[in-house]
């Protein structure tokens, strides 16, 4: 009987380790909105992404579900929009827990907007910008000073968040939308010059189509060896369907050694276009998107796996 219970033990550690972590779900599917924020606003990434985290329980809570209200931001005299009802901290006069009126979004996007609005256009929240975007610690007590929420703990739920889950990364991070824009811009130039080259005119021998043919295979093949022991790349950019193992086996590295250092799952493969990193580890935050095999579980965000 104590053996039995010893390998359920076993079994049920081994099920939590790959169980899904709802935290790091939610940071890796809204980092780049709260990126995109700081750039427009000046709001660090990192705390915006605490206090998501916080007031929408890893976005699980009603109000998010229900009303897209991931900041748990109320409706105010001036919100004339939707609105979600749901008992918080608001009393009548008779000392009665009445419900309070939330503000309700099309999108999270939406909600995202609204907290930086609601931080930059009220004067209580104007010192919070004399900080650095970095120091979040400062932004985190400024927050509980100027009244955001009653909560005595509230700057420190942020601070251990925020180390938790290595977000003060984000506040580093370029703006997406410009990152994208600069990579758009560079493909249509690159088109652009391709598609002014003249075109280049060679007599042909009897024999040039041959000799054309074996050449080309002669480049590919010698193409294929040198990325195959090519010991001094660094990133891998992800083909069409192209897994792990066919990346470890191209770079003669050692499948598992690449999962590590990527935070990749031992059931995941990433997705076209990815990078994965060959000679680093890094952080979770830059962890490439993938997808599961079939009756895959998705392995928990610590900074290790088992494999």
């Amino acid at each position: 009987m104590y053996r039995l219970f010893i390998v359920l033990s076993l079994i049920l550690a081994q099920q939590k380790t790959y169980a899904s972590n709802p935290s790091v779900d939610y940071i890796l599917q809204y980092k780049e909105i709260a990126v995109s924020e700081m750039h427009k606003t000046g709001i660090p990434a990192s705390i915006k992404m605490a206090q998501a985290l916080l007031e929408s329980g890893s976005g699980k809570s009603s109000l998010a579900t229900e009303a897209n209200n991931h900041f748990g931001i109320k409706c105010g005299g001036r919100w004339n929009g939707d609105t979600y009802y749901r008992e918080d901290d608001d009393y009548n006069k008779k000392g009665d827990l009445i419900k309070s009126c939330f503000r309700k979004f099309r999108s999270v996007e939406e909600s995202y907007s609204a907290h930086s609005n609601f931080l930059t256009d009220q004067n209580r929240y104007e010192f919070l910008f004399g900080y650095a975007r970095d120091d979040y610690k400062a932004w985190a007590k400024g927050l509980k000073k100027a009244g955001y929420a009653t909560d005595k703990k509230y700057p420190k739920k942020l601070i251990d968040i925020i180390e938790k889950y290595e977000l003060y990364n984000l506040d580093l991070e370029s703006d997406p939308i410009l990152v994208y824009n600069d990579h758009q811009k560079n493909n249509r130039r690159t088109k652009k010059s391709s598609t002014h080259k003249s075109p280049k005119h060679t007599s042909k021998s009897p024999n040039s189509d041959v000799a054309s043919s074996d050449s080309k295979t002669s480049r590919g093949r010698s193409s294929r060896r040198s990325k195959k022991y090519n010991s001094d790349a660094k990133i891998h950019l992800v083909q069409d369907q192209q897994s792990i193992a066919e990346i470890a086996m191209i770079y003669g590295l050692d499948e598992t050694s690449i999962r590590l250092r990527n935070r990749l799952p031992k059931d995941a493969e990433p997705v076209k276009g990815e990078k994965i990193y060959l000679r680093k580890k890094i952080s979770l935050l830059k962890r490439p998107k993938f997808t599961r095999i079939p009756d895959g579980v998705l392995a928990n965000a610590d900074d290790e796996f088992i494999f």
